[in-house]
């Protein structure tokens, strides 16, 4: 029986790339180089731009620590929801607090799986705020949208197939080592 003639959508296999694309960027994040977050920072700072870089090298295990350790603060509260309901019949109380304690505790767990790459990874953050009708920023402006430029545009010959992996990483490494590393940032703050 033909499925068209029945009304029914015909259903076709996923191509296998795009398939682990797309469980690997749900596992490791949008892209395998790190991040790039753009969120307000406070109410007198309009935004804040952080780029996050990996150290290249990095396996997709270790990716996927930094990832969880990135989206653990809203995972981890939707888990906790979920949780809640699962625990409604143990009383408000001993429910509430072994979210609570399952919650802290993923912190702790995730913070120390991912100390050591964390302290790897090369970090620029610009904040801009909007004062008396003018635009300032603070921090690495220029550095920041280079090297950003740089990776988004590196991502996009990745997806594309216009980049063998060798050269994806080469490129990778040079825009990290452009990066200043913690101990550069460090001295930057005093």
């Amino acid at each position: 029986m033909d499925i068209a003639r029945i009304g029914f959508t015909r259903v076709t296999r996923a191509h296998p790339g795009r398939m682990n694309e797309f469980l690997r960027r749900l596992l490791e994040g949008r892209t395998p180089w790190g991040t790039l977050d753009v969120s307000p920072a406070s109410r007198g700072i309009w935004q804040r731009v952080r780029l996050t870089v990996y150290p290249p090298g990095i396996t997709p295990g270790q990716r996927r620590l930094l990832h969880l350790s990135h989206t653990w603060p809203v995972g981890g509260g939707i888990l906790c929801l979920f949780a809640l309901v699962l625990l409604s019949d143990e009383g408000p109380v001993l429910s509430l607090a072994t979210v609570l304690a399952g919650y802290v505790a993923g912190f702790l767990v995730i913070a120390r799986l991912t100390r050591e790459l964390r302290e790897r990874c090369r970090v620029v953050t610009v904040a801009s705020e909007y004062v008396g009708g003018e635009v300032r920023e603070y921090g690495n402006v220029h550095l920041l949208r280079v090297a950003a430029s740089r990776l988004t545009d590196l991502e996009a010959r990745r997806r594309s197939g216009l980049i063998d992996p060798v050269g994806y990483e080469a490129e990778w490494a040079e825009v990290y080592d452009a990066l200043p590393d913690e101990a550069a940032r460090a001295l930057e703050r005093h």
